[in-house]
């Protein structure tokens, strides 16, 4: 993805309401809440912490002097009567436009929807573990108190240790560094790069022999990321060594074009990078050679760190799971740097986090730890100190103040600000997940008992989380390297066609030069039958293809007319009603897309047919260097067909355009997922015989899929339709961390109106 290019200031923010249909009555119009994201927005991708602060905002809000959300903008928040966020476990972006015509609810009720970057931990843990002071006004602090609260935490300090998850994880006698590496099985379950698993056959491993001691070598290790058109990637990284000795602190430049520096955190700017020319293979190096044979690496969440870095590294201890904690959630960094460290690090006003101070941070902590014994840092009851570290404050509004502890997880904030709270999901499912022992809890059996359990529960309370799990356990085995390249070629295959019989002197740059006239090509191949030529056509955009075959079928290449169409097998037999559906997708109905452009002429051409809201020029890929290819955004969908309709044209021809059918939030139709070039390579070479399309069992099987994702689909339309009117419904597919694939999940929100019924 690239920029979103804005015509006017005030087009360019013109909102996206929630869906909503206009009332008559203006009274009952204003009273609706309604959530607005500007052009850019839609277009971009949202992580765990911004939905952390819109779903905050929802629930406490101007109650509390919360500020509104930085990315997105909520009208009459205090007429927000429920918030509900359910989960489709083990589901990603992917399977969402793989099976988007067995989607039909989803769709159709939630009409605003963004790429979403999962969390390493539970998505709902992350959620309900936020820190309410990371969203606090400088002017007011939130204080939120509990009598409940502070009787637990009472209860737990009058009694023994035993209880505590540091002791029950570790015991209480002190231990040398050995005992707190973390095992094979944590490390797989945590998607740290293993050997030989899948998706880490490009990854390098350092020199580390299996012989570690109580004696071995501690490093400290800290990335930075930022956000490419092929995921995460690596822009920083810094190690130091036991004595606190920085060994490494080096910027890098990803291989692939930036979409967000993330700033915020990362501390990385456009301007710091543009000089660098190191490369990821060049700090792979040098990280490599400074790590002795015996090495420990230390870090915090530093599974993130070594899939960043593309490295394989077998001993570790990580500093989010050494100071263990309840429910399977984790302390930040910055929290236990001062909790027992007394250090203050990523202060407040400084750009990003710097990752020496974390690495060297992190390293601290492990050898407190180890020097201290498991039974002191239990005693520090970091949990108790956590929920006490928010300063108070005077209510706002009105509230009624509490006096009591106050507290800074969100998940207790809304039980402490009497706001009941609820949690549904199968119980095998609901391990580790972050809930406060406050609140409600419903465990099923199946995701229909969920489903029948939420129709009630949901009504009952304030804030409310369903997990449907049923296709978890099947999604990870869908996502195996031959399922994941099938599912990826079929992708693909959208995007491709076929033109014949070409004449024998026709050459791969005279088809190129004709079919770039839809849009930028990918890729063109040649094949020779018996009697005739014809080429197979790949284009980098959904667009391209649908514009070939509709409008270069018959056209003459070199004085012989040719066919152009698209692959006709059973994986795209349902090809022509898919692309009908996204054609009419409300996501994009005021949308055009225009090929062949210049980027200086769209908005003085196009704002003829109507108000223009933005123009987005797609990203640029290594193989389309010169794109002249844009998504322009008009007001209203009649603009699009006026300029359907005009037969536009530019140097003598007729100006290729059409709706648009690849959603905001992808930069190309198949970008789904990150890929190494050798499986790249691995998906272009198999052909759809080595695929098994003509497999019985396989066949069954993805037809057994589609049945499962139809049912999901149906229960999340009857879950949505059982929530209170004026609910604010926020819909994750997580997506996927693993050693295999890194999947983008998907977000999906809607406020529930009348317009739903």
């Amino acid at each position: 993805m690239a920029g979103a290019l804005g015509c006017k200031r005030k087009s360019t923010e013109s909102p996206t309401h929630n869906g909503c249909a206009k009332n008559p009555k203006k009274s009952q119009t204003k009273s609706i809440p309604r959530l607005k994201l500007t052009f850019r927005d839609l277009y971009g991708t949202i992580s765990q912490q911004n939905l952390s602060e819109l779903l905050l905002f929802a629930s406490l809000g101007k109650t509390y002097s919360l500020k509104q959300p930085d990315w997105c903008r909520l009208r009459h928040q205090k007429n927000v009567c429920a918030v509900n966020v359910t989960v489709l476990e083990g589901l990603t972006q992917l399977h969402f436009y793989r099976y988007y015509l067995q989607f039909k609810k989803l769709r159709k009720l939630y009409n605003i929807r963004c790429s979403f970057i999962s969390p390493a931990g539970n998505v709902l843990s992350e959620i309900l573990s936020t820190e309410l002071c990371n969203y606090k006004n400088t002017s007011s602090v939130l204080s939120i108190s509990n009598s409940e609260l502070e009787k637990t935490l009472e209860s737990k300090g009058n009694e023994d240790l035993s209880w505590h998850p540091i002791i029950r994880k570790y015991g209480s006698e002190t231990q040398g560094l050995t005992a707190y590496l973390l095992s094979p099985d944590e490390m797989s379950r945590m998607s740290f790069p293993q050997k030989d698993a899948p998706g880490c056959e490009s990854f390098l491993c350092t020199q580390s022999d299996g012989h570690v001691t109580d004696g071995s070598p501690l490093f400290g290790l800290d990335c930075e990321m930022c956000v490419t058109v092929c995921g995460t990637e690596l822009t920083r990284v810094s190690l130091v060594n036991s004595s606190g000795r920085c060994l490494l602190d080096e910027l890098v430049k990803p291989e692939n074009p930036i979409l967000n520096y993330v700033t915020r955190y990362s501390g990385i700017t456009k301007a710091m990078l543009k000089p660098v020319s190191t490369r990821l293979k060049d700090v792979q190096a040098k990280v490599i050679q400074a790590l002795p044979h015996d090495a420990v690496l230390v870090g915090h969440s530093l599974e993130n760190d070594l899939r960043a870095l593309k490295l394989i590294h077998q001993h570790v201890i990580d500093t989010s799971v050494l100071y263990h904690r309840e429910f399977g959630q984790r302390f930040r960094l910055k929290f236990l740097a001062e909790a027992v460290l007394n250090r203050r690090i990523q202060e407040e006003g400084r750009r990003g986090h710097h990752p020496t101070e974390d690495a060297l941070t992190a390293l601290d902590l492990a050898q407190h730890f180890i020097g201290v014994g498991p039974q002191k840092v239990a005693a520090l009851d970091l949990d108790a100190e956590w929920k006490r570290r928010l300063p108070k404050k005077n209510p706002a509004n009105g509230a009624k103040a509490n006096k009591g502890v106050s507290s800074n997880s969100f998940g207790d904030a809304l039980k402490a600000a009497s706001l009941s709270a609820v949690h549904l999901g199968v119980a095998a499912g609901s391990g580790g997940l972050g809930v406060p022992a406050m609140w409600s809890r419903v465990q099923c059996n199946s995701d229909r008992e969920v489903l029948s359990a939420s129709r009630s529960e949901t009504q009952g309370h304030f804030f409310s989380t369903v997990r449907f799990s049923s296709l978890a356990e099947r999604a990870r085995v869908d996502l195996q390297e031959k399922r994941l390249a099938d599912h990826l070629h079929r992708m693909a295959e959208m995007c491709m066609i076929y033109a014949g019989p070409l004449p024998r002197d026709c050459t791969v740059q005279s088809v190129q030069r004709l079919f770039r006239r839809c849009g930028p090509v990918r890729s063109v191949t040649l094949r020779e039958g018996l009697q005739s030529i014809h080429a197979v056509v790949e284009f980098e955009m959904l667009e391209g293809a649908y514009l070939a075959v509709k409008s270069l079928n018959g056209h003459e290449l070199h004085g012989h007319p040719i066919t152009v169409q698209r692959p006709v097998k059973e994986s795209t037999l349902d090809l022509e009603v898919a692309l009908g559906e996204l054609e009419a997708d409300a996501l994009i109905s005021n949308v055009l897309y225009v090929a062949r452009v210049t980027e200086p002429l769209l908005c003085p051409t196009f704002s003829r047919f109507g108000q223009i809201e933005g123009v987005v020029l797609p990203g640029r890929s290594p193989l389309a260097k010169h794109r002249k290819d844009a998504f322009i955004k008009f007001e209203s969908s009649e603009a699009v067909q006026a300029a359907l309709s005009s037969g536009l044209r530019a140097k003598g021809r007729e100006v290729m355009m059409c709706r648009a059918l690849t959603p905001w939030h992808l930069p190309c139709w198949a970008g789904h997922v990150q890929q190494s070039s050798e499986h790249q390579s691995t998906i272009e070479g198999m052909s759809a015989t080595s695929r098994g399309w003509n497999d019985p069992d396989q066949q069954a099987d993805e037809c057994e899929m589609k049945t499962l994702i139809k049912k999901l689909d149906r229960k999340v339309g009857k879950l949505f339709q059982a929530l209170p009117d004026k609910t604010l419904s926020v819909l994750l597919l997580p997506g996927l961390r693993s050693t295999s694939a890194d999947l983008p999940g998907l977000c999906l929100i809607s406020i529930k109106s009348d317009s739903h019924l």
